[in-house]
């Protein structure tokens, strides 16, 4: 059998990182471009269309309802402002007056226009962002991309395709009144799969740890049904947004289904990192002492993996209270007692959820790692077959 000559390895190297990219973005142009839309239509307009618009004058008030802004539509709506029209509104901000921000004539804004078509109101609501937020996406993906290299690359893919899953079947599928949990679960796992996939390629180590986040997904989900149930929380879970959803006709939703897929999607973000390092570190433990028993091998990745906990946990647990700070300082201020405030259903919640996908990080490591040692040494369909590494007794 003729040897592949050395100069031809960068160049199946780049066909396979090229090959990756090219499946993962057709994949991800498929969901956007092929996947109908299957929620709901809504049975009526909206209280209130979001428009783009640019401020072209800002008006002194000589009395109380007086429009004071007037404002160029640069993204008009049907039955609404078309394209290009000048209306006159009001200037307030995103939680009405008490945090209206300084406009200035040029501003790119959004606006708020009433659908009544009896009390009409057109509203500066808030500054247009989206060139600020492009701005920081690319400095995100050339900084991914400078250090990360070509599996950099392949991870803005995937993170691109976790999106295009959540935002074209995920949410269209809750709307529709499919059970959230499961829809979270079954697309949480292909997300999983099709990333790693993506980002490691097919290898011992991507089944390794497909297969620890699936089990760590399903630890997480049995834990927050049992401890929602036990703490009998309230439809709206503390939720001011599921209070919305009832609000503007969402009553069919499952409000409780919809926090657990909350909790699983939270805990997925960190179960991937987990999962994937612990796969890796018993196949790099492995390669370096292919003489290493099983058994040992299992201690020694338990010993790597003990570290990632501490760390990942905190991360979990610091990533719930920053989402929580202004809410746990104000309880804080009102110098009432510790244990009444954490009782309380707004606080509870988050401590359900923080603590529920904890307990999935520290199941992924062992279980990560049994699965990782349990496949060294097998023939897998569709998987490579690793470095060739003869295995010492004990393997087979």
């Amino acid at each position: 059998m003729r040897a592949t000559p050395p100069d031809d390895v960068p160049f199946a190297g780049l066909r396979r990182h090229a090959t990756a990219l090219v499946v993962g973005l057709l994949i991800v142009l498929g969901i956007f471009m092929l996947v109908p839309d299957i929620a709901p239509r809504p049975s009526g307009l909206p209280p209130v269309e979001l428009v783009h618009g640019r401020i072209l004058e800002i008006m002194p008030t000589s009395e109380p309802g007086t429009p004071d802004v007037r404002i160029e539509v640069l993204e008009g709506i049907p039955g609404g402002p078309r394209t290009g029209e000048v209306v006159e509104g009001f200037i307030q901000g995103p939680s009405g007056l008490e945090s209206r921000p300084e406009f200035v004539v040029g501003d790119e804004v959004i606006v708020n226009i009433s659908t009544d078509p009896v009390a009409g109101f057109i509203a500066v609501n808030d500054r247009y962002r989206v060139p600020t937020l492009a701005l920081l996406l690319g400095l995100f993906a050339a900084a991914v991309t400078l250090v990360g290299g070509w599996r950099g690359v392949r991870s803005l893919v995937a993170l691109a395709l976790t999106l295009a899953v959540v935002v074209k079947l995920v949410v269209p599928m809750i709307l529709a009144g499919w059970e959230p949990a499961w829809v979270a679960i079954v697309a949480a796992s292909g997300v999983t799969v099709t990333t790693f996939l993506l980002t490691e390629g097919a290898r011992r180590q991507t089944v390794a740890a497909a297969l620890g986040t699936a089990v760590s997904l399903t630890l997480v989900a049995v834990l927050a049904m049992l401890f929602d149930s036990l703490a009998r929380f309230s439809p709206l879970r503390g939720s001011e947004a599921a209070g919305f959803l009832i609000s503007i006709g969402g009553t069919e939703l499952d409000l409780g289904g919809l926090i657990l897929a909350a909790v699983i999607f939270g805990a997925l973000g960190v179960l991937d990192d987990v999962t994937i390092t612990q796969a890796a570190t018993v196949q790099e433990l492995y390669e370096s002492d292919p003489r290493v028993r099983p058994w040992a091998l299992v201690r020694r990745a338990m010993n790597v993996g003990r570290s990632h906990i501490a760390a990942t946990v905190n991360t979990l647990v610091l990533a719930y209270v920053g989402a929580s700070l202004p809410l746990i300082v104000l309880f804080a201020a009102g110098r009432q007692d510790p244990l009444l405030i954490v009782s309380g259903e707004v606080v509870a919640v988050e401590v359900v959820r923080a603590l529920v996908g904890s307990i999935g990080i520290v199941a992924a490591v062992p279980v990560t790692t049994m699965v990782a040692v349990a496949l060294i040494g097998r023939r897998l369909p569709f998987v490579g077959e690793g470095t060739g590494i003869r295995h010492a007794p004990g393997w087979d």
